[in-house]
């Protein structure tokens, strides 16, 4: 059995080629749960959820997230009636009642996001918030938290403090019909008490996935993005990275929790008991929070563990990307094999030196198998 620490995107591609070589029972992925937000009443886990949807078969491969055919009626819709609340109770900047545009029924049967969901807001922490936030320097370092005990299911469905992008009227975050009800059926499982790896069981199980779907940790723990002097919601800054491929080593990670952020005892088995653990390959901002959790280091460090570092930009030289040298060094800290892209101009010194890209399936699998054969060579 192996554990991957799952990076987003990239990672996703590379248990996608994995299960081309192992039973997905064989297969256990630890997931980010940072990036996640109550919206509309229910909790969204795009990375946790994404893993569920790529084991079952469902995950739209076109933008790897999401469920494939998924529509959009129910957001369409509620775009429309939020629409016409604001049109009633807005005013604009000189004291007129705004006009908010309304979708027509053409749009709402379409089944397809309306184009006005889209946009980058800053994300504005509350000077009455009672979480402690800690700046973790892409959380690569161990930041302080409060040691006040709480089960995430407190928590549940109430504001966390923070004036998020997708919790006002005039911002809906753009959801799938059926990847609504997944995160209707979490927020139903948080408010009757259940932890996100307990509810993490029951949806795989719903989606008849036979790998282990593991969340890094059952304490609510939320990552902002400190990028060019303003500071994004984890979704907002994934689509940064889309356009700026270098925004992932310059951004600093900072992390929101009420009780220190600790592995589960289910992802603790799950390294401890596996032959080997692969970190990545994937964007810092994902992989950092799981890295933050204690005391996973520590169990990396006794466990095989190989990571994949991300590509390194072409004008990369130490001290020009902290957050990427931070990682680095981190990962220097407890992985028996440092794998780097070949193509890199930079060599880190010690470093296994193959071809990381995951662009197409060849690809993948090509990167699955040099991994699984320093894994099987141990």
């Amino acid at each position: 059995m192996i554990t991957v620490i799952s990076g987003g995107e990239d990672s996703l591609k590379l248990i996608k080629a994995l299960r081309n070589l192992l039973y997905d029972s064989d297969i256990s992925v630890i997931a980010d749960t940072s990036d996640a937000m109550w919206t509309q009443g229910h909790l969204v886990c795009p990375n946790l959820d994404d893993i569920i949807y790529l084991f079952s078969g469902q995950l739209n491969k076109q933008n790897w997230t999401g469920i494939k055919g998924d529509t959009y009626s129910t957001f369409n819709f509620l775009e429309r009636l939020n629409s016409n609340a604001i049109t009633e109770t807005v005013p604009d900047k000189d004291g007129d009642e705004g006009s908010a545009a309304q979708l027509s029924d053409n749009e709402l049967a379409s089944g397809k996001p309306a184009e006005s969901a889209t946009g980058i807001c800053e994300t504005v922490v509350s000077e009455n918030a009672v979480c402690e936030t800690a700046s973790c320097k892409n959380a690569v370092c161990e930041p302080a938290g409060s040691e006040a005990s709480e089960n995430p299911a407190d928590n549940s469905g109430k504001n966390t403090q923070q004036s998020l992008k997708y919790d006002d009227l005039t911002n809906i975050y753009p959801i799938g019909d059926k990847q609504r009800a997944v995160c209707i059926a979490r927020a139903m499982h948080l408010k009757n008490r259940l932890t996100i790896t307990q509810s993490t069981q029951i949806l795989s199980k719903s989606f008849g996935v036979t790998a282990n779907i593991l969340p890094a940790t059952d304490s609510r723990i939320t990552a902002y993005a400190k990028f060019a002097g303003e500071m994004f919601s984890i979704a907002d800054f994934r689509a940064i990275c889309k356009t700026d491929k270098t925004a992932d080593y310059k951004a600093e990670i900072e992390m929101e929790f009420t009780k220190y952020p600790q592995i589960t005892k289910e992802a603790t088995s799950a390294i401890n008991s596996g032959s080997a653990v692969i970190i990545g390959p994937g964007h810092i901002s994902t992989i950092s929070p799981i890295l933050a959790c204690r005391p996973l280091r520590k169990l990396l460090k006794k466990s095989f563990t190989i990571a994949v570092l991300p590509r390194l930009p072409a004008d990369y030289i130490p001290g020009r990307y902290i957050a990427l040298d931070r990682l680095i060094e981190t990962y220097k800290g407890f992985a028996d094999i440092l794998i780097q892209d070949i193509k890199d101009e930079f060599c880190i010194p010690d470093a296994t030196r193959i071809n990381t890209d995951t662009d197409s399936s060849y690809k993948a699998e090509s990167l699955a198998w040099e991994i699984m054969s320093h894994i099987g060579s141990r």
